[in-house]
């Protein structure tokens, strides 16, 4: 029993860790702007799934994790086109829980899931 409780809170603490501020998340995306090319509901300007500068994909109803993952990957110039390259000079700053808040606060903007275009799932 005991072991079942430990394994329990050790999930629970676990999972929670991950998870970012939502109202911080919204705070940083309008200090960061993220509306110029992902709109302000995070659904994205891009028609028709043709990405281009200032012409963000949607972003709302990313998985969290998947959000923090592409962030990051930018920030530490592991993903670059020619479209991230705005994107980096807005976040090269972000700590690692701002980019938590952020990837929260997103995620959170729809109710309908949606599947980034690099996520396997």
């Amino acid at each position: 029993m005991k072991n079942t409780f430990l394994m329990m809170a050790v999930l629970f603490f676990s999972m929670n860790s991950f998870a970012g501020d939502i109202a911080k998340g919204k705070k940083i995306f309008k200090k960061v702007n993220c509306a110029l090319c992902h709109n302000k509901d995070a659904m994205g300007k891009a028609k028709n799934g043709k990405v281009a500068l200032l012409k963000g994909p949607q972003i709302a109803g990313l998985d969290e994790a998947y959000i923090v993952e592409q962030v990051t990957a930018i920030q530490g110039k592991k993903r670059k086109t020619k479209n991230t390259s705005m994107m980096y000079a807005k976040i090269k700053k972000l700590t690692p829980a701002e980019i938590k808040d952020i990837a929260a606060y997103v995620h959170s903007l729809s109710k309908t899931r949606h599947v980034g275009m690099l996520q396997t799932k």
